[in-house]
């Protein structure tokens, strides 16, 4: 048996739980790892513990805190049980049938008075497959704009991927690299957001794959490393340049590939002329040699694999980071082969197609980028949000957000617990967990896996496939393009999709581990994209660059948005986040566990800029930006560089920790290549706020 919890207390006289004879199999969906699970049971239906599944060829019995600790929350004071309305301040309980009837009345009389874009939805957490078709049903059919987890998590890396490929999804998986000779991971401490998968690098390592870590921090991830590369904070782009233009002028890179199969070579060389190496060195803080060393490791040690993280997504000069370095891999040769590619979370299997007529489809009246969501709600555009996530935590300029939803005429929440969001709602309605909902997951391995409910439904709790298609029949929606299970959805979205029209339920089931995508009708899984050299941009082949025919164009960290104008004198150092594993979304503040581990949220800095501000371990620090201030206990390491603090995200004021969430530091600034909010690389001040004690 694989690791477990037990979901009470991990005290010392703690004893293990009994192994049960019916443990149900499932798949944690909590980072798109895909790790497979074993649940034990009570007789009333509810978790005692998890464990990993052994017989998962993926993950193969090792799991992370995540799954873990999520067991805690299921049944903790902050889980919602029933529908609530707030009536003169207060949440009371009401029936689902009244919250319904009242969320289909105040839809329409919105959609109606103020056309279909005063409404839109913010839908980070919609659930398993079942949810997220009826979701995409319900929207087409009203016409409501959805803001998912792309601006917060992905969107630069889809954009730039689908740009260059003509697909955002990861190119190959995970478990290729035991068949690569060198792994890049940039801006990725894999250590710790993909924990339960992180034995596939080790054991890659152990037969001969070199891995290289870049990173600003000396992450666990590093400490594992064959060479780790520290770079300074928003200069990955001038060294993936470096790296270009080394292996360009010294024709080092793949010629038949770049002949046949690419567009844009030519303004691809031009650009990373832009620098001189002893340019880059002095940019990035990588010593010249280093990164010829790098250069010609990867030119000569192939197949090759990139994994990049949130370090070079969620920043604020993204765009060309990714591309530097995904081009990178293209012009090597690395796309298409067995221990070749890009490997990503990023896994999406298309959408169903023609599942409603036409004339049914309603498309949303205006259209706002995610920055502009703010001013809509602030200036009374907007009049209902529809909520299934934790936008006052983890989108930027949290205490604006708030405050733009409080001026709202009408909020929903369809949510597992009472979080700084759902407290502002109107109506909030009680969601189902992932482990009491089945369906498809996704994986880093590019593998679809089914997991059955495997738990108990929480008290009145539903999934947003059965919320979306009962709100349907409320609103005087044809409810008939609704499946009414999990099952059944997924037959419905795999007929209506070719690139997994071969997966069935039935096979899903019998396979271990899952099946590949795409797998059309006849069966053939594919393992890797592009084995056949065609790729889905409108040339059919590889875009090296930008539609304006700049190939990339570097932003300095402290030009790029969020710091466009902001003083250095006034904020000299630069503020980020980063994620731990027992902190990976916001829901993971609920478990008592992940209290003991993380007993509150904390600022890395170097021993040096602590010495600069008089500050001792533990003594509180205050961090200042443009957007406001932040109290937490410093946490002094060699592993940050100097000039730069890094805390943790996803705490908030309704929940055991009654921390103000980070996120309230970050303005709203996105890159300007893929249109990701940063969340990493913004200019900060830092000052002693006395110390503990005092």
């Amino acid at each position: 048996m694989g690791l477990y919890i037990r979901p009470r207390s991990l005290g010392i006289i703690s004893k293990p739980l009994e192994r049960d004879d019916d443990l149900r199999t499932s798949i944690c969906c909590l980072c798109n790892g895909g790790c497979g699970l074993k649940v034990s049971l009570d007789h009333e239906g509810k978790v005692q513990a998890v464990f990993g599944d052994r017989d998962n060829p993926y993950n193969k019995g090792k799991i992370c805190a995540k799954p873990m600790e999520i067991v805690q929350t299921l049944y903790g004071p902050y889980r919602v049980g029933h529908p609530l309305r707030r009536i003169n301040g207060k949440f009371e309980r009401i029936t689902w049938e009244e919250a319904l009837k009242l969320i289909a009345q105040r839809y329409n009389h919105y959609s109606q008075e103020n056309g279909t874009g005063s409404i839109v939805g913010i839908t980070s957490k919609i659930g398993g497959s079942y949810s997220k078709l009826a979701h995409s049903i319900f929207s087409k059919l009203t016409g409501m704009a959805n803001y998912g987890t792309g601006p917060i998590c992905m969107e630069s890396e889809l954009k730039v991927r689908k740009d260059i490929f003509g697909n955002g999804s990861a190119s190959s998986p995970l478990s290729d690299v035991i068949k690569s000779k060198i792994m890049l991971i940039v801006g990725n401490n894999c250590a710790q957001t993909k924990a339960g998968q992180f034995h596939w690098i080790s054991e890659a390592k152990q037969q001969g794959t070199k891995v290289v870590v870049i990173d600003t921090r000396f992450t666990e991830t590093a400490q594992m490393a064959d060479r780790f590369i520290q770079i300074r904070p928003g200069t990955d782009t001038v060294l993936g340049m470096a790296l270009l233009k080394i292996i360009i002028n010294n024709n080092l890179y793949d010629q038949a590939f770049v002949s046949e199969y690419t567009n844009g070579f030519e303004q691809l060389a031009e650009a990373v002329e832009a620098f001189t190496l002893k340019q880059a060195a002095d940019i990035t803080g990588v010593p010249r040699n280093v990164i010829e060393e790098l250069a010609e490791d990867l030119a000569v040690r192939k197949p090759g694999m990139l994994f990049e993280g949130r370090g070079i997504v969620c920043v604020n000069n993204a765009g060309a980071s990714i591309r530097a370095f995904e081009d990178l891999m293209a012009i090597l040769g690395n796309i298409g082969k067995p221990g070749a590619g890009i490997i990503s979370h990023i896994n999406n299997y298309g959408n169903a197609r023609d599942l409603i007529p036409k004339k049914d489809v309603i498309k949303p009246d205006r259209k706002r980028s995610a920055t502009a969501l703010y001013q809509a709600m602030e200036e009374g555009e907007i009049k209902m949000v529809f909520i299934a996530g934790n936008p006052c935590v983890n989108w930027p300029d949290s205490r604006r957000m708030t405050q733009a939803i409080q001026g709202l005429d009408f909020v929903v929440s369809h949510t597992l617990f009472l979080d700084d969001s759902a407290m502002l709602a109107d109506i909030v309605l009680p969601a189902t967990h992932w482990l009491e909902e089945a369906g498809v997951q996704a994986s880093v391995h590019r593998v679809l896996q089914w997991k059955d409910q495997a738990a108990a439904t929480y008290a009145e709790s539903r999934s947003g496939g059965d919320l979306f298609r009962q709100l349907a029949k409320y609103m005087g929606l044809e409810t008939s393009y609704f499946p009414n299970s999990p099952q059944k959805a997924w037959e419905l979205e795999r007929t209506h999709n070719k690139s997994i029209e071969g997966i069935t339920v039935e096979r899903l089931r019998k396979t271990p581990g899952g099946v590949h995508f795409p797998c059309p009708a006849n069966g053939q899984e594919a393992e890797r994209l592009y084995e056949s050299s065609l790729f889905p941009t409108p040339s059919g082949r590889v875009e090296l660059a930008r539609k304006n025919n700049i190939a990339i164009e570097y932003i300095n960290v402290f030009d790029s948005p969020g710091n466009q104008g902001v003083s250095p004198e006034k904020y000299p150092y630069l503020l980020s986040t980063n994620k731990v594993a027992s902190h990976y979304h916001t829901i993971c503040q609920y478990s008592n566990w992940a209290q003991e581990m993380e007993k509150q949220p904390y600022v890395e800095m170097h021993p040096q800029t602590a010495s600069e501000l008089g500050l001792t371990d533990g003594d509180p620090v205050r961090l200042e930006t443009v957007t406001g201030s932040l109290v937490l206990p410093a946490r002094i390491t060699f592993s940050v560089p100097r000039g730069y603090f890094t805390t943790q995200p996803y705490f908030g004021l309704h929940s055991p920790y009654r921390q103000t969430p980070v996120n309230s530091l970050f303005p709203v600034a996105v890159d300007p290549v893929g249109g990701n909010f940063a969340n990493k690389n913004i200019m900060c001040s830092a000052s002693a706020e006395g110390r503990a004690g005092q």
